[in-house]
């Protein structure tokens, strides 16, 4: 039986080398690095939806935090995360590849510590308190969902 905390961790480490593969070709790949910024954006949006639409409500009902907690925290960071990843998605539609390099250090300092505070607490809490039916159900919804998706390569086109 697939557990939150496997499948969210495993997306977490997905994200992780698109983000390393989009930083790593910006010197030597240019054109190469904004298809993978797209898909890294598009994922990690996801993510956030999966979480905050599905993940997070199961976890604030059923531990009595509503608007308080870690998906409170979470929440807040996930805006930040969503600030700059706009912010480097403006740069690459201009092509302003020498600015990038404070809000993708800004972004991985976030993710690092983020990502950690999900794997260590809130998805094994989450996987406590759901049934494996209601496990089964969450991923089937989150495979339903796609956040919206505006392409970064129509952008710079």
């Amino acid at each position: 039986m697939q557990t939150v905390s496997k499948y969210m961790s495993q997306h977490h480490a997905e994200l992780d080398l698109l983000f390393e593969e989009f930083v790593g070709q910006q010197a030597d790949k240019p054109a190469q690095a904004i298809p993978v910024a797209d898909k890294f954006r598009l994922g990690l949006l996801n993510h956030i939806v999966w979480e905050e639409e599905i993940l997070f409500p199961v976890f604030d009902e059923r531990s009595g935090m509503q608007g308080c907690g870690p998906t409170a925290v979470m929440r807040s960071e996930h805006g930040r995360i969503k600030e700059l990843l706009e912010e480097i998605s403006a740069k690459l539609s201009r092509n302003e590849l020498a600015g990038l390099a404070e809000p993708e250090n800004e972004l991985a300092e976030i993710l690092r510590s983020h990502n950690r505070k999900e794997e260590n607490i809130l998805y094994p809490s989450i996987d406590a308190l759901l049934t494996d039916e209601e496990r089964e159900n969450a991923f089937a919804r989150m495979a339903a969902i796609v956040a919206p998706q505006t392409s970064l390569v129509a952008r710079s086109a």
